[in-house]
């Protein structure tokens, strides 16, 4: 009966499942990895696949992502959300990649970059193309801002996830959105359709 219990528990919302799911992971339940995954996984794969370009990429630092989860689970305390955790363990394997990426690109002919996976919220795989391309050209700090955003991470878990202050992420949210109006406006794009939808998650 009290297993019935337990896993009845994991689909309670906010932090009574929280208390669950970590409890369960920390004890190494393979239903609580593989319900963990699942539940996710999706949101962080868009999220990598955005700031990497890349969906076969973004696969494997998924699948690191999760590896590394599951090994440090004991030392979790549940300050932030498990998404939050997850996110920031992601975001910070995806900009490691990045960098050393770069520094094999300096000695390497240029390729073509594949489709991301990721597109914003507007009509027309094209426009999407041509935003992605306009973040590319921004400071890394605002573009991971403006996805995570994108995704529907709130500004305080952005905070947590970049392990900066929310004053700090509204500054440079604020800053990157006007950034992305004009650079598309230079590019004759209609910003409203993105940055409205983005300044409504703040």
């Amino acid at each position: 009966m009290s297993d019935l219990r337990d896993e009845n528990i994991l689909f309670f919302p906010g932090e009574i499942g929280e208390r669950a799911l970590r409890t369960r992971l920390v004890a190494g339940e393979d239903a609580a990895y593989r319900e963990c995954y699942q539940q996710f996984a999706p949101k962080l794969l868009r999220m990598l696949a955005g700031i990497l370009r890349n969906k076969a990429r973004a696969e494997e630092v998924l699948q690191e992502t999760f590896i590394a989860a599951f090994r440090s689970i004991a030392s979790f305390r549940g300050e932030v959300s498990i998404a939050t955790w997850l996110a920031r363990i992601a975001t910070n394997r995806a900009y490691n990649l990045i960098r050393d990426e770069s520094r094999a690109k300096r000695t390497a002919p240029p390729a073509e970059e594949p489709s991301s996976g990721w597109e914003p919220q507007v009509e027309g795989r094209d426009l999407a193309r041509k935003v992605m391309a306009i973040l590319d050209q921004m400071e890394p700090p605002k573009k991971l801002a403006l996805l995570l955003q994108a995704q529907g991470y709130t500004v305080a878990e952005i905070a947590e996830i970049t392990s900066e202050p929310r004053g700090t992420i509204l500054a440079r949210l604020s800053r990157s959105r006007a950034e992305l109006s004009l650079r598309m406006a230079q590019a004759g794009l209609a910003a409203s359709l993105i940055t409205a939808s983005m300044e409504d998650r703040s």
